[in-house]
């Protein structure tokens, strides 16, 4: 009895340790399997992972629990692909367009005429050359009396317009003729106003006045026009740009006339001269009509002489204010209009005022 319980004692202590092993050994193998699938999974997705398997644990008696070692296979390191460098490519190429050459602007003119200072080498050709114009342009845009005299100094307008010149030209005064509307005369002055000017004669009617061209408009708006003596006359007054009427010519007829004569008791025709009137003008022998006119601008009075004459004799003294009746006739005295009156005295025609 003792043997065989020695027996049965010697195999469960010969078994237990091989079941023990084998069971390790499944353990392991099992254990193995699982830790590549996970350590494959780890590699692709970069992460290190650890697995623990705890033992299995069976129906058997308690032996020393063997910790199974744990292993993992690395895998192994991967060489780097290098990734290709880009071949750097050369920019394209572009055609040139060609740049339209630059369109030259040209200067512009000035407004005005130019002032230029005369030099000592200068002549108007030379001047005219150097500013594209004739000689003759600038002679009469600057009113120069000779083409052929200029002087170091002298400052020239030289005009830049075409334009400018045709301006100046019509700006500048042209003489004419004006005739003298009033029948009764016209005030000539020697300034072109009212207030302050004073009356150097008066103009009779139908007189024709040579005039400068020169205009001036005083304040009050009236236009004086300047008299080549230096004098001036109201505009409104004129009619401008004709000539008077022609003066009748007076021509000699020689009228027979019967005289007695002591000769043979005959009688004996003797010429005698009478004037008459031939012309333009038509003899008429209708009286002239009797003018009145008030003395004005003589608070001392106005002397009526006897004669057309400054240094007539002085018949009477009429007073300012008194209206003096005329008879038509006037006469022109070293520029002064003298009017007579009906009763054949003469007054001076810049002291009267008509109408």
């Amino acid at each position: 009895m003792s043997s065989l319980r020695q027996y049965r004692l010697f195999l469960t202590l010969l078994v237990v340790p091989v079941l023990v092993i084998v069971l390790v050994v499944a353990v392991v193998v099992a254990i193995s399997g699982s830790g590549e699938e996970e350590t494959s999974v780890a590699s692709s997705t970069g992460a290190e992972r650890q697995t623990t398997t705890a033992p299995n644990t069976t129906t058997n008696p308690p032996a020393p629990a063997i910790k199974p070692a744990v292993t993992f296979k690395v895998p192994p390191t991967q060489t780097p692909i290098l990734e290709p460098t880009p071949a750097v490519t050369s920019a394209l190429k572009t055609e040139a367009t060609p740049t339209a050459a630059p369109v030259p602007t040209a200067t512009p003119r000035p407004e005005g005429p130019v002032d230029y200072e005369v030099k000592q080498t200068d002549t108007l050709f030379t001047i005219a050359v150097q500013f594209g114009v004739s000689v003759a342009d600038l002679v009469e845009f600057n009113d120069l009396p000779d083409e052929n005299f200029i002087f170091v100094g002298q400052v020239l307008q030289v005009p830049t317009d075409p334009a400018q010149i045709i301006e100046r030209r019509e700006s500048k005064p042209r003489p004419t003729t004006g005739v003298v509307i009033p029948a009764e005369g016209l005030n000539v002055r020697d300034e072109p106003n009212l207030e302050t000017s004073v009356v150097e004669y008066v103009a009779g009617g139908g007189t024709e006045l040579a005039l400068t061209g020169v205009k001036e408009e005083d304040d009050e708006g009236n236009i004086w026009r300047e008299v080549e003596d230096g004098n001036w006359v109201m505009e409104r007054h004129l009619e401008l740009g004709v000539k008077a009427a022609p003066t009748p010519v007076v021509t000699e007829t020689v009228t027979p006339t019967v005289t007695p004569t002591a000769t043979d008791g005959e009688v004996t025709p003797t010429p005698t001269v009478v004037p008459t009137a031939t012309g333009t003008a038509t003899p008429s022998t209708v009286a002239s009509p009797i003018i009145v006119a008030t003395v004005t601008n003589a608070p001392g009075g106005l002397n009526i002489r006897k004669t057309a004459n400054q240094t007539g004799e002085v018949a009477y003294v009429a007073a300012e204010n008194t209206e003096l009746e005329l008879s038509g006739e006037t006469s022109n005295v070293d520029g002064v209009v003298w009017w007579q009156l009906v009763d054949g005295n003469w007054v001076q025609g810049q002291f009267l005022k008509f109408g």
